[in-house]
This record gives C-alpha cells, structure tokens and sequence, in this order.
C-alpha cells in the first residue's frame, strides 16, 4: 500500500518582480511531489514567476484581502480557514511578512497542527508595531526559516528560540545563467556601446538598496572613464526621485533606467561590473546572480553580503554608505581587467559549489521532513 502524502499549503504574497517572489517560485515548483501533496495559496496570481506554478502543475488559490481588519479581509480569513480544514492541511509555511502575519496567525487558530514562517530579512524596516505582530507569530511557530545568518542572529536577537530556528539559503538555477556569457549580442540588441564600461545595479528603487550611494559615486567614476556608462535595473517609488537627481547632476547621459527588467541573464552577462550598495540586506539574489554569470560584483559590507562574497576574491566589499570607497572600487576594476576576470571566475566557482538551488530545495525538504517525521512519531 502507497503512503500517504502529507497535505501542505505554501503561501506568498504575489508573483511579481522581488527577490522573495523568485526564490518561492524557485523553490516551490521543484520540490518533491511524490512525498508531498502541495497546494499554493496567494494574495495575487499577477507577476512573471506563476508560470513557474503552472509548469509544475500545482494548484494555486487566490484570496483577495483587503486593508487589514476590513470586511473584505475578514471574509478572506474566514475562506482560507474553511479552505485548510477542507483540504486536512497538516502544514502551512509562510514567505514573507504579510503572508506570516495573515496566514500564519489564522492557520493556529484553525487547528493546523505544523506550523512553519520565514525570515527573509533583518527586520531592521519594520516598525516597533510590525516587530511585535511577527513576533507573536515567530513564537506560535514550530520552525522558523531564514535565509541568511544575518536573519538567523536578528530572530535570536528577538527572543527566538535557536531550536527553532533553521537556515536556508537563497539558491540559484544555475542553468540560466552562463559564466562570462556572450555579453556583446546583449549589448547590440539593446543598443549599449560594445566596448564602454557598463556597471549596473539590479534591485528595486527602495530607500534600503542605496541608489543614491552609486549616483553619488559617479562624477569620480566619470572623471577617468567618461564613455561609463550607469544601468539601474527595477522599478520602484523611488524612480522620480533618482530621476530629478541625475537631471539635476547633469548624469542623464551616463544613467539608464531599465524599469522592471526581465532578461537578467542576458543583462548580467553585458555588465562589466554589478554593484549592490544596501544599506540592509539578509541573503541578495542578485549577489547570487552575478556570481553564477561570473561578473565581478560590489557590495556593501552588510547582512548576508558579508556572508555571500570573500572579500578579495570573490568579490568586493566596501563600508555602508560610502560612495567614495565605491567609487575607488569601481575604478579599480575598470583599471584592471585581469582582476574582474579573477573576481567573476571564482564567484562562478563558489556559487556552483554553494548556491544550486537544487540544494535549498532539499534544505528546506528536510526541515519539512523533520516536522512531519516527529509528528507522525507522535502519533504512533
């Protein structure tokens, strides 16, 4: 007689473009449906990564909420309860903030016996109120998944229990991404100089991913390498603001705004240089990226960038914040060709070595596998 498949219910909160988006898809869709029955659930089907659901042949239910404690809130609470008592749902996981605090809390109060929540970030964003939701949630929570030890050491910071806390990592398909790829096709379908200099930075326009720091380290940049030129590659609120700067700094000619950008590959293989100058940041798929395409990447000496790139060698670090160091980081590289070729070849070594995402996937199979394993014991 076969085994029975546990039931589980993995829940994000959209599709779209983001880090923790890409990683759910990723990991989700590859992990093992002959141990798991798997359903999806989801504030909204819209976003570039549900064909990876639908390539996978998984079920995927909408619940549309509206603002928190509003009727149409409450009704989609309601539903999603009756839903996982329907369907005898014996694990939920939550992905990100908004999924952990609605899903999350409303799975205990519908009597799911397995309960797991992520930390995908460093919580330093969060208001002293939005800390204290999670948190309660955190403590309800059998296991608690972080990406990074950066987010590891702020739940213990927190008050969680180590026990109950397991790491992660983000992963990559490494299939998608060709070290040092054909970087010249790239350039001439979208009409980039063959032989300028292109460095970009490839993250949404929030306040937390520093664009500010690289624009304000491109008159140094300029100054040497005046056919640089700058690709800022994301949308977010940000983008008028960034735009009046580079207006204001007669920059136009040297920045591009790329916008929501989807053919990353092809991009990083173009880059000379990629910089990410956060200000706060647990474990960057966009570090993971560039390493798997061999490009040189810069980061800011922060979280789980720490964790991701040995300074030196595969990669380099420079202090929060500051745009001169990156500035000279910058012009280092671009100085010396051999030293980015140096850079991107043992990024592309470490990520193969450390960042498969067929790896995570079992990582976070076996923290499943623990739960059900000592529940099934519990019940025998």
């Amino acid at each position: 007689m076969n085994k029975r498949r546990p039931n589980l219910c993995l829940f994000t909160n959209r599709f779209g473009h983001g880090g923790t988006e890409h990683q759910f898809a990723d990991l989700v869709s590859r992990l093992d449906q002959s141990k798991y029955d798997i359903l999806v659930g989801c504030f909204s089907m819209e976003g570039e990564f549900f064909e990876k659901m639908e390539a996978a042949r998984l079920p995927v239910i909408e619940f549309s909420r509206g603002r928190w404690f509003s009727p149409d809130t409450v009704r989609c609470a309601l539903a999603w309860m009756r839903l996982l008592r329907r369907q005898g749902i014996e694990m939920v996981h939550t992905f990100d903030y908004f999924t952990t605090v609605f899903a999350g809390s409303l799975a205990r109060l519908a009597g799911i016996p397995l309960l797991v929540t992520s930390r995908r970030d460093t919580g330093s964003m969060y208001t002293p109120r939005q800390r204290w939701v999670i948190r309660r949630v955190f403590f309800q929570s059998d296991r608690v998944v972080a990406n990074s030890e950066a987010a590891r050491d702020s739940l213990l910071d927190e008050g969680i229990s180590s026990e109950a806390v397991r790491i992660v990592r983000n992963g990559v398909d490494l299939q998608q991404f060709q070290s040092n790829g054909n970087g010249q096709s790239a350039r001439r379908r979208w009409g980039w100089s063959a032989d300028g200099p292109l460095i970009g930075l490839i993250a949404n326009l929030r306040p937390e991913k520093g664009h500010m720091i690289l624009l304000k380290a491109i008159p140094a940049v300029i100054q040497r390498f005046p056919r640089a030129h700058f690709l800022l590659a994301g949308p977010g609120p940000l983008e008028g603001e960034l735009r009046r700067y580079v207006a204001d700094n007669n920059l136009t000619s040297y920045v591009s705004f790329l916008g929501d950008f989807y053919g990353i590959p092809d991009l990083l293989a173009a880059l000379d240089i990629v910089v990410l100058p956060s200000t706060s940041e647990s474990m960057p798929n966009v570090v993971l990226e560039t390493m798997s395409a061999g490009r040189p990447i810069i980061a800011s000496a922060v979280g789980g960038c720490k964790e991701l790139i040995d300074h030196g060698r595969t990669g380099l670090l420079f202090p929060p914040g500051d745009s001169p160091a990156l500035a000279e980081q910058i012009l280092m590289l671009l100085d010396t060709p051999d030293v980015r070729a140096r850079l991107g070849y043992a990024a592309r070594r470490h990520a193969e070595s450390e960042f498969d995402i067929n790896v995570a996937v079992k990582r976070l199979e076996a923290v499943y596998d623990e739960l059900l394993d000592r529940k099934a014991g519990a019940l025998s």
